[in-house]
């Protein structure tokens, strides 16, 4: 006596594979389209000058305390960092160090490029400080480029529910160790 029902079976089983097959084809061919950069851009008010605020970003006393880096913390250094300045990325679960380079320096604006680890893309970071009714309004705005191959425009998607938590977590440290 001969089975028929696993021909019907086969039959969906062929049918449901081809159509996640096609899905699967059409996101890699979709992404050959999509941007590989990404743009995150946060703020937060601070309770204190323009001035207050400048002179202690990017102090070895204050820096690795206000930024947060994910697994990793800038390294220790004394002084406060001047155009073209760097200093190390260290992380907790690789011996690999990534790079903070400061890049320019003026009254209401900072530009510095991280390169989180070797052979990773550099991201550009933008700090603004604006003055607003006794306030400063700090703004910090990251541009990078994605290569992490099929992958780079899905995650450039995403980057900035991805990179945003971070970002937001170190301008509040930056809040609260400005206003104590």
């Amino acid at each position: 006596m001969k089975d028929t029902s696993h021909p019907a079976a086969l039959y969906k089983l062929r049918k449901v594979t081809r159509i996640l097959a096609l899905i699967i084809l059409l996101m890699v061919v979709g992404g050959f389209f999509m941007p590989t950069d990404y743009r995150v851009e946060r703020s937060v008010l601070i309770d204190a000058s323009r001035d207050e605020i400048y002179k202690d970003l990017f102090h070895g006393d204050s820096l690795p305390n206000w930024m947060f880096i994910q697994k990793g913390k800038v390294d220790p250094f004394k002084g406060a960092l001047e155009e073209g300045d760097s200093v190390a990325l260290s992380y907790d679960e690789v011996p690999e160090q990534g790079v903070l380079s400061v890049i320019e320096l003026s009254d209401n604006r900072i530009r510095f490029d991280v390169r989180p680890k070797p052979k990773v893309n550099i991201v550009h970071n933008v700090i603004t400080l604006q003055p607003s009714n006794g306030s400063t309004l700090v703004a910090w705005t990251i541009e990078g480029n994605l290569s992490a191959g099929l992958l780079s425009p899905y995650l450039a998607m995403f980057a900035n529910n991805i990179a945003g938590d971070n970002f937001e977590r170190s301008l509040q440290n930056l809040k609260e160790q400005i206003e104590r």
